[in-house]
């Protein structure tokens, strides 16, 4: 489908140099009918309090499932997150995707949504991911089982492994066990097994872990043939620094694997809400990271833990009004993540540890702290940091200046890890 804006998009040699993917078009958005008197002759309706929906948002196809879905996700972040009111602003801005877990306020934030659509009867606008931790296939079709029925759904859209293969996420798998998964036999049974259920459309996992096997499951998942949709984290800068990831993510969009976003505003939060560079496309700055994000033709959509109404309305806006950024904007975009230092490294491979000389997890001590100081997740997050072993958490003797200089992100590992130890021990 061509875009009316195709003569101004950026090729693909640009795009590198820019430190993104090509720009792409947006998929036609569905629109909601209006409906009017059936007989004209008729009094005209009272007319209804009702909010009045809005148009759905620009789509595109959930990768080779051919299902088209909006470029934006209601995620899941904090308590508030769970309330009607925020599942109907969702759905009235035209938000037609929604994630939940088993783990998000410990499976209340699923229950509530399932309250939600049952309250609504709009299950069939909707498409609905929701996460397990599973160990083994056969606990993967069990789970979802379990899933369903903390919803009292029938069916969701997209089931995941969450955080596949993650130890704080429960698993105990060796990174080669790990990226097995995304091309295992047994598992793309259990897959099948879900789909000829019919309890869930498409299968597939998120992920949290380091670089190197990040990247590796990637490549085995455009080989594998059984996941359909990949969950992961992602922002331009990782892209343009990262040669090996971005040709993973060709890979499987090549395959036909969709990818969605998430956590792409975690290195941004406390830039300025308004830069100049910005000011002549009428975006404040985190609506500019989001054109520059889906300015990437291979991601899907974004997921986004929108905490409140003001956040919600601004990424809405932004997706109804996206266009592909150029290249001096897509750089503009990249150059944000330097402002305001970063709270954790997206792209770890482990070099910080070993320049520190130390078996400290260094990187996990700081995810878990934006968590903490990010997400709102207090409790979680002391829980993930209780779980480290003592030499785990035991960072002291560490060359932290070492660490910090080989890190990617150049995080100021000092002053976070001294500051997870005062929060989350």
């Amino acid at each position: 489908m061509n875009h009316p804006d195709d003569d101004h998009r950026v090729s693909r040699r640009e795009f590198v140099a820019a430190g993104v993917a090509a720009a792409a078009t947006t998929g036609l958005a569905s629109r909601l009918q209006a409906m009017g008197p059936d007989d004209k002759k008729q009094p005209k309706p009272k007319k209804k309090k009702d909010r009045k929906k809005q148009d759905v948002l620009p789509t595109r196809a959930l990768g080779r499932t051919g299902v088209k879905v909006t470029i934006l996700e209601y995620g899941a972040g904090g308590q508030d997150v769970r309330s009607p009111r925020m599942f109907n602003a969702a759905y009235d801005a035209g938000i037609r995707i929604l994630d939940t877990a088993d783990c998000y306020i410990k499976g209340k934030h699923e229950a509530a949504l399932g309250d939600w659509l049952a309250d609504k009867g709009n299950r069939k606008d909707l498409l609905i991911v929701t996460k397990d931790h599973p160990k083994t296939p056969d606990q993967y079709v069990e789970m979802l089982d379990v899933r369903l029925k903390n919803a009292e759904l029938d069916d969701v859209d997209l089931f995941f492994v969450h955080a596949i293969g993650e130890k704080d996420a429960g698993f105990d798998m060796t990174p080669e066990q790990m990226c097995d998964v995304a091309k295992s036999k047994e598992w793309a049974k259990a897959a099948d097994r879900i789909k000829k259920s019919k309890k869930a459309k498409f299968t597939g996992f998120s992920l949290h872990g380091e670089m190197p096997v990040q990247i590796e499951l990637l490549k085995n998942a455009a080989a594998g043939g059984w996941v359909d949709a990949i969950m992961l984290m992602y922002d331009p800068q990782l892209v343009r620094d990262n040669a090996d990831f971005d040709k993973a993510l060709d890979a499987c969009h090549k395959a036909g694997v969709g990818l969605i976003c998430m956590k792409s505003m975690r290195g941004i939060q406390h830039v300025p809400k308004f830069l100049p560079k910005f000011e002549e496309l009428k975006l404040t700055t985190h609506q500019a990271v989001l054109h520059g994000i889906w300015s990437d033709e291979r991601i899907v959509t974004v997921c986004s833990a929108m905490a409140n109404l003001d956040i919600l309305k601004e990424n809405a806006a932004a997706a109804r009004n996206f266009k592909p950024l150029d290249k001096d904007k897509l750089g503009a975009v990249i150059d944000l993540y330097d402002l305001p230092g970063r709270r954790f490294c997206p792209s770890c491979d482990g070099r910080c540890r070993e320049a520190g000389g130390t078996i400290a997890a260094l990187n996990h001590i700081v995810r878990y702290l934006s968590y903490y100081e990010i997400d709102g997740a207090c409790e979680k997050a002391r829980e993930l940091y209780a779980a480290l072993t003592p030499e785990q958490r035991d960072w002291h003797s560490a060359d932290l200046a070492a660490a910090s200089c080989a890190c990617r992100s150049k995080l100021d590992f000092a002053t976070l890890l001294s500051r997870a130890e005062e929060k989350l021990a």
